[in-house]
């Protein structure tokens, strides 16, 4: 399972990593740049390999933890 999480972690890094300049620039027209934060949520498939493959990034993620894979995942 630490494998999984790893290839899950990998594909957030290079995500934000394709997005860095354009979240730089936004920080940098913040007037209290030191003061704030983005909560941003991953949509991750795993296929049958247990391969990750991104579906979709969420600026306003759901905290709901409606089962206990919710609440693992989530928490």
């Amino acid at each position: 399972m630490n494998l999984v999480w790893s290839r899950i972690y990998d594909v957030i890094l290079k995500s934000l990593m394709s997005v860095d300049h354009h979240i730089t620039q936004g920080i940098k027209k913040m007037p209290h740049k030191n003061i704030c934060f983005e909560l941003l949520g991953f949509d991750i498939l795993l296929d049958t390999d247990m391969k990750p493959w991104l579906m979709e990034v969420n600026l306003s993620p759901s905290l709901a933890t409606e089962s206990p894979l919710d609440l693992k995942i989530k928490s």
